[in-house]
């Protein structure tokens, strides 16, 4: 199978959908799949902290319930990275709501080879 242009194979894709649903013990509403995103709906909002540090999400954002719809709140992937990831849960919140905004990779600091910065001294 081929990948489609900007998206993952779509073996690989239901591969990384598995992996989520592992990390989070099962315990997941259901899942929706795009050809470049995954949308993971957890009932716990630990298990949405959890799958959003394991994923770096930076970004959250609270929708308030209406009178025809329950709030729900959803963390998810910086624009521009492909598969875009987001993570829902619809329960009460317990304050506050954190994010996980990515870091830089904390292994670029093992290696001998000269930073970026340095080589442009």
């Amino acid at each position: 199978m081929s990948a489609p242009t900007g998206g993952l194979a779509p073996a690989e894709l239901l591969q990384v959908a598995g992996d989520l649903v592992e990390w989070v013990g099962g315990r997941v509403g259901y899942l929706a799949l795009g050809r470049t995103c995954v949308s993971v709906h957890v009932d716990s909002q630990a298990d949405a902290e959890h799958l959003a540090r394991l994923l770096s999400l930076g970004e959250v954002t609270e929708y308030p319930p209406e009178d025809h719809a329950r709030g729900f709140t959803v963390w998810s992937s910086m624009s521009g990275i492909e598969p875009r990831f987001a993570v829902h849960y619809a329960g009460e919140l317990v304050r506050p709501v954190r994010a996980f905004p990515p870091t830089e990779p904390w292994w670029d600091d093992l290696d001998d080879r000269p930073s970026d910065e340095a080589e442009a001294a």
